[in-house]
């Protein structure tokens, strides 16, 4: 029976070295795991539990009939005795051994064999397990789905949109990540797929998730500035008038002068014609005052710097500021991207550098083709932009020269790197004379405007009409879906590290056993059998009316310690029957051949 358990375990690691035990596989349900898993532990721990429990029956009984056969001292045979009553039992047996040592091999056998026996018990429960593994069968197709728009139509912006209140909100977009924002990615807005979390449904695919690619158009925003030359500014009536051809524009920038490294989206325009007819003009563009370091070539400063004073209180002299007049116009082009059904994000986003690395000047035929190649978008982004919804910090100087900076404002400067509220601290601890320390290059100021103007469109896109916002629209995108049909299923495995505790310990229960039995010992004799089966109570009483030698032994004892019987019981002790040949009359009577002379020899088991 050792053998069969030793063969057990070897046919489990053959199956977890050739990976044979993966094909068994049980189909999951959401009631079946938890109860199979706990089925399977109980079998393994009743089989192991059963099975050891004949195997130490059997190989107690053996082992201890063997031992009484033979010529050993009394002493070991009730320490072997007390070592088969249990692991703790079998220990203190070995620890006798080391005060007087009548069997110390066999004892350790016993003891190593009842280990063995709990580390088969503590294993057994771990060698098999159930794995949850998941399968996916992929269903693919082309298909159209809805999509909402991410640019909408021209027709959308109606005469009476107004965006000013929405883009008082555009620092908000800079928190939303994820799916809060899908639809919009740096400068992009792209058409966004409706139900993308729920297309099973939509096209009856499988019951599992539907993951895929759709192709949609992609709007990218750009922007191109430049400095306006030639400016003539009135700090009377804040006002600043530049050429265009026979034509001329005047700017009302709403506060007098910029404090230094300041941003300020000039918010009207005025058109003067070349009869002098003034008129109010569809905003072409946007149009921005900046008092930020440029790094442009001193050749063409004087042509584009504006000179202004900045009145500071307390200060007797005012403050010489340079400001320049900046024009940036907007455009959009379209281009087909790839979108992931479920989390609508763009698979590859549209880079968002732009272009300009130095600054240059506006020609008035630039100036004029801007202003005529005008759209619906564009005049209520620019409008939207330029919004003076204050951002509640006033630079307030002498003689009444408030300059208040707004929301917008405030939001393009944090975009290029410009803290604005830092600066109004600074303003308003009085310290030194404000200096421009920061460089404001093109390619900053174009990406933050573009990036202002597609969150403008996303973000009114998003509100609806409802809200004071925009319907983008809907459409239609090619998707090619593929719907994952989920499979889960329960995996049979194996546990290398518990299966090699638990055939470690069963084969060295099986040499232990083979040992301590006496299975393959030829000198002792076939037709010998123990008088009594066992050392117990009844059996030392029964032994004790029998035996003269060993009642004279134990009548010598006064003090019944457990060492000084011990002690005593170093006696060489043999019971055992002789099997008659046949013919012969079987002896009722044991041999018994007890001696009192202590045998000094060292015990055969030693």
């Amino acid at each position: 029976m050792h053998g069969m358990l030793v063969m057990i375990h070897i046919v489990l690691v053959i199956f977890f070295v050739c990976q044979l035990i993966d094909y068994t596989t049980i189909s999951f349900t959401s009631t079946n795991s938890d109860f199979l898993s706990a089925v399977l532990s109980a079998s393994l721990q009743a089989f192991y539990t059963i099975y050891t429990a004949v195997l130490l029956f059997l190989t107690q009984r053996l082992a201890i009939s063997r031992t009484l056969v033979r010529r050993v001292k009394l002493t070991a045979v009730h320490d072997i005795s007390c070592a088969w009553a249990g692991l703790g039992s079998a220990l203190t047996s070995v620890w006798r051994q080391t005060d007087i040592c009548a069997s110390r091999w066999t004892t350790s056998a016993v003891a190593i064999y009842l280990a063995s026996i709990t580390v088969l018990h503590v294993t057994s429960s771990t060698l098999l397990q159930f794995q949850t593994s998941e399968s996916l069968t992929n269903m693919g197709r082309s298909s159209s789905v809805p999509t909402t728009l991410g640019w909408p139509d021209d027709s959308s912006y109606g005469n009476f949109t107004n965006l000013g209140p929405i883009a008082a909100s555009l620092p908000v977009i800079n928190h939303l990540t994820g799916l809060a924002s899908a639809g919009l990615s740096n400068t992009t807005l792209y058409d966004t797929l409706i139900l993308s979390g729920m297309l099973t449904s939509y096209d009856n695919l499988s019951n599992g998730p539907v993951i895929g690619t759709s192709i949609v158009n992609a709007t990218t925003v750009t922007s191109s500035c430049g400095l306006i030359p030639n400016v003539t500014y009135s700090a009377n009536t804040s006002t600043a008038i530049f050429s265009s051809g026979q034509n001329s524009f005047v700017l009302n920038t709403s506060i007098p002068s910029l404090w230094p490294d300041q941003i300020h989206i000039i918010p009207w325009t005025g058109y003067k014609d070349f009869d002098g007819d003034l008129e109010d003009s569809e905003l072409d563009g946007i149009y921005i005052m900046v008092s930020t370091l440029l790094g442009i070539d001193p050749s063409v400063q004087d042509e584009v710097a504006v000179n202004m004073t900045l009145a500071i209180p307390d200060i007797v002299t005012p403050y010489a500021i340079q400001v320049y007049f900046v024009y940036c116009s907007l455009s959009a082009n379209t281009s087909l991207e790839e979108v992931d059904v479920q989390t609508n994000s763009l698979l590859s986003p549209t880079s968002i550098s732009q272009p300009s690395m130095q600054w240059e000047m506006y020609s008035d035929y630039q100036l004029e083709l801007g202003r005529s190649n005008i759209s619906g978008w564009k005049t209520q982004i620019s409008k939207a932009l330029a919004t003076n919804y204050s951002s509640e910090m006033v630079f307030e100087g002498a003689r009444s020269q408030i300059i208040e900076p707004s929301i917008v404002d405030e939001y393009i400067m944090s975009l290029v790197g410009l803290n604005l509220a830092e600066e109004y601290i600074q303003f308003q601890a009085h310290g030194a004379l404000p200096v421009s320390n920061f460089t404001l290059t093109p390619d900053e100021l174009e990406f933050a405007v573009a990036k202002a103007a597609a969150q403008l469109i996303w973000l009114a896109g998003q509100m609806g009409t409802a809200n004071g916002g925009i319907d983008p629209g809907n459409g239609l995108a090619n998707a090619t879906l593929v719907a994952a049909l989920s499979t889960t299923t329960l995996q049979l495995n194996i546990n290398i590290l518990p299966l090699a505790f638990a055939a470690s310990a069963s084969m060295i229960m099986l040499g232990l056993a083979l040992h301590m039995t006496r299975a393959f010992d030829a000198s002792h004799d076939r037709q010998a059998r123990a008088a009594i089966p066992n050392i117990g109570v009844l059996q030392l009483l029964w032994l004790g009316r029998r035996s003269t030698s060993i009642n004279e032994v134990l009548e010598e004892v006064q003090d019944p310690t457990e060492a000084n019987l011990r002690r005593a019981g170093m006696i060489d002790v043999c019971f055992s029957n002789i099997i008659p040949d046949e013919g012969e009359v079987e002896s009722s009577t044991a041999t018994d051949s007890l001696t009192r002379d202590v045998d000094h020899r060292r015990d055969d088991e030693e």
